[in-house]
Formats: structure tokens, sequence, C-alpha cells
């Protein structure tokens, strides 16, 4: 019987103690601990997902915080890693429909949350997409910011998570869809609304493919899709940061 069993099991614990012969001082103190390491369990989930936190309020996080350590145990020293598996554990803890958009507010956070830990890169500057030209730009595939990730959701995740920002306000409409791309500039994670055929256009990028074949994408999603206005928005927030390969 492990001392990290009996953390997270009270049967165990007792268990242990008789095995040990222990005293009620060291019942205690195994209790002190397992209240320490609960604790730091939910301040970094709560770190992580300050958004779903302020959703469902401290108590039914830390219900919440309890029933996930024991299902997915931390595999690094590193608490930063302890939530990855959260996104999908809150869609099966939360059976209430109404709350069916949590599982997607939690993956919105995870990304932003790796966004911070992403390497940084060294983006074209305004000269070289210059030299590259228009017809080998088209031709390329794109370097894309490691914290970039894009999501699509039935529900308003964006509108969500902005209404927790400094005077933001909830969405009337949760079952709204919604194409959101974390980027980061300046070592700041944030979201960057897209359209449908923007977010398709993107991952086709994302899954190595040339702008041209991304722009066609993003045409069968939107006629009217505006690709120079995209293009500056993607540029301008560091989430394309040149090509991985072009044609000469």
């Amino acid at each position: 019987m492990s001392f990290a069993e009996a953390l997270n099991n009270v049967e165990r614990e007792k268990s242990l103690i008789d095995s040990l012969v222990a005293s009620e001082t060291t019942s205690e103190r195994i209790g002190l601990y397992r209240g320490n390491v609960h604790a730091n369990w939910r301040s970094a989930l709560s770190g992580t997902y300050p958004v779903l936190h302020a959703l469902v309020g401290d108590d039914y996080f830390d219900a919440l915080a309890r029933a996930y350590a024991p299902a997915h145990p931390s595999q690094s020293g590193d608490l930063n890693r302890f939530g990855d598996a959260m996104p999908a554990f809150v869609e099966q803890y939360e059976r209430d429909t109404r709350f069916a958009y949590f599982g997607d507010i939690a993956r919105l956070e995870w990304a932003l949350h790796l966004a911070h830990f992403a390497a940084d890169v060294v983006p074209f500057s305004a000269q070289d997409w210059i030299a590259l030209g228009d017809e080998r730009l088209l031709d390329a595939s794109m370097r894309i910011h490691p914290a970039c990730v894009a999501i699509s959701s039935p529900y308003a995740i964006a509108d969500v998570w902005l209404a927790h920002r400094p005077d933001g306000v909830f969405p009337s409409q949760i079952e709204a869809p919604s194409h959101v791309l974390v980027v980061r500039q300046q070592w700041q994670a944030s979201l960057l609304i897209q359209s449908a055929a923007a977010h398709a256009a993107f991952v086709a990028l994302g899954d190595g493919r040339s702008l041209n074949d991304a722009l066609d994408v993003a045409f069968e999603v939107d006629h009217d899709f505006d690709f120079a206005r995209q293009w500056q928005a993607w540029l301008s927030a560091s989430a394309i940061t040149g090509v991985l390969t072009a044609r000469r």
C-alpha cells in the first residue's frame, strides 16, 4: 500500500495506517498532506480554466477538481500540464445539456494556456513578403505560429470568453456557431474571431496545403470571402509568420 494511493482514497489510508501500526498523528499528517495536494491541483486547474471556474462557481469547481484529479493524475512535475484532459472530462461530468458548451470553453482555455508556453519565432518582414512575390506566395505552404490553434464550435465560446474580460457582456444566445483562432502577440495570448471561410482556410494552411489550395477551400464556403482583409488580420496577429516552401 503506497502513500500516494492513500492520498486519494481514505480506505487505503486506513489500511496504510494499520500496516504501519500508526498513531493518530500519522492519520492527521496524511490528511494535511492530502489537503495541500488537492489545493495545489485545484489552484492549477483554476489558473488554467478561469472562465470555466467563473461560470460554474467555487463549489462546483471544487467538486470538479476533486473528481478530475484521480481520473487524470498528473504525469509531470509541471502542474501547467495537469489540465490537458479537462475539456473531454467536463463534457462527461456535466450532463445537463444547457451547459454542453463547457467542454468547448475548456478547449479554448487550454489552447490559450498552451499559447503562453509556445516557442517564439521571428516573422517575415514586409520586405520579405514583397520579395517573395504574388505567384510564389500562392504556391507556398505557410509557416504557422506555434501558439496558434483554430477552434470551431457550435456555441458562442468566443463571446462567453470575452464576457469575462473587463466590461464584457454575456451573450444572449449560447447556441451560435463560432470560429476562433488563438494567437499570441508579444507573449500575450488572445483571440481572433474568424468567419467559417477563414477558419476553413486556416485549417488547410495548418495542414500544410498551399495558400492557393486554402483559398479554394475558403471560396467553397463563402464566394464573397475577403482574402485581402483576412490576410492582413493573420499577419497583424502573427498567426502566419512566413513560408515553409515556395516554388522558385
